[in-house]
Parts: structure tokens; C-alpha cells; sequence
């Protein structure tokens, strides 16, 4: 019975592996806890399409593919945890990077065969940050944060906005839209004493 192949038990341990995002913790805050990676990934979704939406088509953005990126961006998370970004907590590019190979072949061999590929591509594509939808979600990625955290005040203890500039701003430079939309959120971060 080919309904049957799917409950096979590699396939399901497979699926299941991308269930532990749910556990996989950011410093970012939600009411009394912390907000997990798959929860970010969906806020992401929410964001670009919203974004997309009002100008997607003028710089020919593949729709599907943007949410399959911001679906998988954060998958090595699940072998490597999350890597908050934070005054106090710095690492260099390379290092990340590193760490985040070494995750990626670990998950390389749990993954469900037939999802394998393309997760590995989309995410390495996401990493590369080249393509027009690379870039795209990555500007989501980094503008999804700052919204979360408008709605808690103390996560911003330590921030600046040279610091908030130097580690976000370039990410928006090909998307003017989304360039003045971070600059709008800029000034009522200033404006209500983030900084």
C-alpha cells in the first residue's frame, strides 16, 4: 500500500527531527519565556508576505521559494542552537559559519531523503545571501526581530543604535522599501527610549 510508505519509521523520525525547532530557544522574549526558532520562522512567513505582496513583483521575487527559505532558514539550529545577536555576545562571521556547516552535516544525514536536497540548497542559497530571494529573506530575517522585540522593552538593555545599524542595516540596502521601513523603525525606537 503506498500510504503505508509514509509511516515507515525512517520517514517519520525524519519528519519528526523538524519538530525540534519548536524546542530550539532564542534570547528574544514571549510573554514569561523565550521564543523558539519555529516560532521566528513563522512571524518570517508572515512578514514576507506582507512585504512581497506590496512590491514583490517589481523586483521579481519567486514567492514559493522566499517561503521555503525563511521555512528552513534557521533548520541547523536544530544541531547548533541558536546564535543570539547581542551586545554582549559576539561571533565573528566565520565562526558562525563554521559552526553552522558542521550542523548542516549533521542534519544531512537525518533529514527525510526525498525534503534532503532541497533543504540543503535552500538554506546554503539563504547563507550565501546572492540571489534576489536570498537577500529578501534575509532582510526579513533581520527585520522580523526588531519588530518582536518592540513588545519588550528590557530585551533592548545594552543596545545601541550604532549597534543595531552596524549588524542590520546593510541587509536592507537592495530593497528600499524596506530600507525606509527600517529606518522608520529606527526613529520610534529613539523616539521611545529603546536605545
Amino acid at each position: 500500500n503506498i500510504y503505508l510508505q509514509y509511516l515507515h519509521q525512517d520517514i517519520l523520525q525524519g519528519l519528526r527531527l523538524f519538530y525540534r525547532l519548536k524546542g530550539v530557544y532564542r534570547s528574544n522574549s514571549v510573554d514569561n519565556r523565550r521564543e523558539s526558532s519555529a516560532e521566528h520562522s513563522w512571524s518570517c512567513l508572515i512578514l514576507a508576505d506582507y512585504f512581497l505582496s506590496l512590491f514583490g513583483k517589481k523586483y521579481n521575487i519567486d514567492k514559493l521559494k522566499v517561503f521555503e527559505m525563511l521555512l528552513y532558514h534557521d533548520i541547523v539550529e536544530i544541531e547548533a542552537g541558536d546564535t543570539p545577536l547581542t551586545p554582549t555576545h559576539t561571533i565573528t562571521k566565520s565562526q558562525q559559519e563554521e559552526k553552522e556547516m558542521l550542523a548542516l552535516k549533521k542534519l544531512e544525514q537525518k533529514l527525510p531523503e526525498h525534503l534532503k536536497s532541497k533543504v540543503i540548497k535552500l538554506f546554503l542559497e539563504f547563507s550565501k545571501c546572492e540571489t534576489i530571494e536570498a537577500k529578501f529573506a534575509n532582510a526579513i530575517d533581520k527585520l522580523d526581530a526588531i519588530i518582536h522585540e518592540l513588545d519588550y522593552k528590557k530585551d533592548w538593555n545594552g543596545w545601541t543604535e550604532e549597534f543595531l545599524r552596524r549588524n542590520k542595516e546593510a541587509y536592507f540596502e537592495s530593497f528600499p522599501e524596506l530600507k525606509s521601513f527600517f529606518e522608520k523603525l529606527v526613529s520610534y525606537l529613539k523616539e521611545n527610549n529603546y536605545f
